[in-house]
C-alpha cells in the first residue's frame, strides 16, 4: 500500500509479505507443538527405573565374577510363582538344594518384588522355612503386568541371588 505525502513523494506503508509470514508462522507452530510434546512426555514418563545405572555399568565385571562364583556353588533354586494374582495374597514358594541335592536348611531368604516400569510399587518380603529346603511367603501384587522377583538366599556355603521376570494377570472373579 502506497500513499502520497504533501511533497509529492510516495511513501510505502507496512505490508506483510505472504512468504516470509508463512515461514515464520510455520516455525512458530512447529516450536509450539514440540514444546507441548516435550511437556507431555515429561509429565507421563514411566520408563525403566534403575538406580545408579552408571555405577552398575562400571561394576559389570564384578557382576560376572559373582555369577561364576554362584554357579560354582552348585545350588539348585526353584521358584514357584504360578499362584500370584492381582489384588489377592497368594503363596510364593522357593526350593533350595545344595550341590549334593540335599535341602538347604536354615537359610535366610529375603527378596523384593519390583515393578520395573513404575516407581512406588516395590514390595520387600522375607520367606519362612516350611519344610527342609522349602521356603514360603504370601505376596499381594497390586497391578497386573510385568514384575521382577529378586530373591537372595544366604546359607552355609555362600549366597545365591535369583532374578526372574514374571507376568502377573488380574484375578478372575466368580469362577
Amino acid at each position: 500500500m502506497e500513499t502520497t505525502t504533501e511533497d509529492g513523494t510516495r511513501k510505502r506503508g507496512f505490508r506483510l509479505e505472504p512468504w516470509p509470514t508463512a515461514i515464520v508462522l510455520f516455525f512458530t507452530v512447529v516450536f509450539v507443538v514440540n514444546a507441548i510434546f516435550v511437556r507431555l512426555s515429561l509429565d507421563s514418563w514411566t520408563g525403566v527405573v534403575t538406580d545408579k545405572a552408571y555405577d552398575k555399568g562400571l561394576a559389570y565385571n564384578q557382576v560376572l565374577k559373582a555369577q561364576q562364583e554362584q554357579d560354582a556353588m552348585g545350588w539348585r533354586v526353584t521358584l514357584d510363582d504360578g499362584a500370584l494374582k492381582v489384588g489377592s495374597e497368594a503363596p510364593l514358594l522357593l526350593t533350595v538344594l545344595d550341590r549334593q541335592g540335599s535341602p538347604l536348611v536354615g537359610a535366610n531368604v529375603e527378596g523384593t518384588l519390583v515393578r520395573p516400569v513404575q516407581q512406588g510399587y516395590d514390595r520387600d518380603f522375607v520367606m519362612k522355612e516350611i519344610a527342609p529346603g522349602r521356603y514360603k511367603t504370601g505376596l499381594m501384587v497390586p497391578l497386573s503386568g510385568v514384575w521382577e522377583l529378586r530373591v537372595r538366599v544366604s546359607g552355609t556355603g555362600g549366597e545365591y541371588r535369583l532374578a526372574r521376570r514374571i507376568q502377573v494377570s488380574a484375578s478372575v472373579q466368580g469362577g
